[in-house]
């Protein structure tokens, strides 16, 4: 642990001072990571069956004061669940969706870039965004939208806000970027992040694939569910964690610009 720790304050010491982020600066990152989807078809404690997907994000930054830094930031995520392996496998129901969000808020650093009291210096961020939703379900070979389907007969909002916050971590630098591991979780401002949220509905006067894939209890050979059982929690909103490894890179200091200035005149 000593030795990972002189090795990670080495790299930080190789760093120029004109690329230090001091206040001023702007930064970009990349993050690449993995995604949890929590929702109406998860089981909490069930990890045999994860079900994780993916992210990829980009971002722009700009270090307001040695603590703060402002964030801006797009991303596309891939998340899916589903009942099978669950206590409510009988009910058959699952979904798989790829999002993309957008997002605005604040880093804040627990000490300054320059503290050489901490080697290492962990970071929290919070703000809020949108994210649009697209769940869709295989079915017949086929992926099938649900949305449009209105599986529990709502017209739900397709483009919720969403509110994110998270913790992270740098573990490597180098002259212009370093490497932060992060994990934050985006707390979806509905229930519909699956399809799932409420009651199973009348299913007369509807679609046959409208019933197929509000009901998939007859893909199991069972009758359908009366209306007003138990679809979802409408009482518990979704969300998704997110961990990955970002790379973060020094676009402009102060100092460099200042060193442009003078030696460009």
């Amino acid at each position: 642990m000593a030795s990972s720790l002189g090795s990670f304050a080495d790299c930080l010491a190789q760093r120029s001072v004109i690329w230090r982020e001091k206040p001023g600066t702007w930064l970009m990152n990349v993050g690449l990571g993995a995604t949890y989807y929590l929702g109406d078809l998860t089981e909490a404690g069930n990890f045999g069956h994860l079900r994780l997907g993916v992210a990829v994000s980009a971002a722009v930054a700009y270090r307001y004061s040695p603590h703060l830094t402002l964030r801006a930031e797009g991303q596309i995520y891939y998340i899916r669940g589903s009942q099978k392996n669950t206590h409510l496998a009988y009910n058959n129901l699952s979904f798989f969706s790829v999002n993309p969000d957008v997002w605005a808020g604040a880093q804040w650093d627990f000490w300054p870039e320059d503290d050489r009291n901490h080697v290492i210096i962990p970071y929290v961020l919070a703000g809020v965004g949108l994210t649009h939703m697209t769940p869709k379900a295989n079915y017949g070979g086929r992926s099938v939208s649900l949305a449009p389907l209105q599986t529990e007969a709502i017209a739900y909002n397709r483009w919720p806000m969403i509110i994110r916050y998270g913790l992270g971590v740098p573990i490597t630098a180098g002259e212009r970027f370093k490497w932060n591991l992060e994990a934050t979780y985006t707390h979806v401002l509905s229930d519909y992040l699956d399809d799932v949220s409420t009651v199973y509905p009348d299913q007369r006067n509807r679609s046959v694939l409208a019933v197929a894939l509000s009901d998939r209890r007859a893909e199991l050979g069972q009758g359908l569910n009366p209306p007003g059982a138990q679809r979802g929690n409408s009482n518990r909103r979704d969300g998704y964690l997110i961990v990955s490894a970002r790379l973060v890179y020094v676009l402009i200091t102060p100092l460099q610009r200042n060193y442009r200035r003078i030696f460009h005149r």
